[in-house]
């Protein structure tokens, strides 16, 4: 009887000490805090809509929690979501950063954001097509005449704002051999990318055609001196 009863105080006593190491491994820490940079997602923004300023990749949030539990965050797989679905006519829009949108594990809470808001410049998403401009890079003494370029326009899509004023865009500098004749060479366009323009057809070439030559320089007549534009000088008089 006295060897069960010392048995069973044992096991109750075994079971007693498991537990309060489990305890002290998840709340023996006692509660902290940690800052860290979570990334940004606009969603909802229509399709004919279109940012034209810079959100911050990141923000940084303050949370707060067991210690344990914080060791286990993993800020490259936090983010939150800034919502624009709601957006249907271009201009500035306000949007608080919301932490409830941030998946955090139970017990854990967000104590600040930073920023807590943003500002969103939205404009309509239009298609336009502009004239290509032929451009070259050539030494001095050298030129291109009869240049054609084919397509000689291209569609483009970007911000109203930034695309209806744009009613060309150049190529590349382009740099043939120095070789009288003619010139057949393909050329990539280049467009304001930092506005958002993009060009619809990505895959459509340019080529460019023309004529290489250098340039004659044409001698200009000297003036005679005043003494010899006769055949009598200023003494034969």
């Amino acid at each position: 009887m006295i060897i069960r009863l010392l048995r069973a105080v044992s096991m109750y006593a075994w079971a007693l000490l498991i537990a309060v190491l489990l305890w002290f491994q998840v709340h023996g820490q006692g509660e902290s805090t940690v800052s860290m940079d979570v990334s940004l997602q606009l969603r909802g923004l229509p399709d004919n809509m279109v940012l034209i300023n810079d959100l911050p990749d990141h923000v940084k949030i303050t949370v707060s929690g067991l210690q344990a539990r914080l060791k286990l965050l993993d800020e490259s797989k936090l983010f939150l979501v800034i919502p624009a679905n709601d957006v249907r006519e271009p201009g500035v829009f306000t949007r608080p950063v919301d932490a409830g949108t941030l998946l955090l594990p139970p017990g854990l809470t967000v104590d600040k954001v930073q920023p807590d808001r943003l500002k969103l410049q939205v404009d309509r998403l239009v298609k336009k097509t502009v004239a290509v401009e032929v451009r070259f890079d050539l030494p001095e003494g050298w030129q291109v005449h009869q240049v054609t370029i084919q397509p000689s326009e291209v569609t483009l899509t970007g911000p109203e704002i930034w695309l209806e004023p744009l009613e060309s865009v150049p190529t590349e500098a382009l740099r043939p051999p120095l070789i009288p004749g003619a010139v057949n060479m393909k050329a990539n366009i280049v467009i304001p990318a930092e506005k958002a323009i993009k060009q619809l057809d990505k895959n459509q070439p340019f080529i460019v055609h023309g004529v290489l030559s250098r340039i004659v320089q044409q001698e200009t007549e000297q003036p005679l001196p005043p003494d010899q534009h006769s055949g009598i000088g200023v003494n034969d008089a």
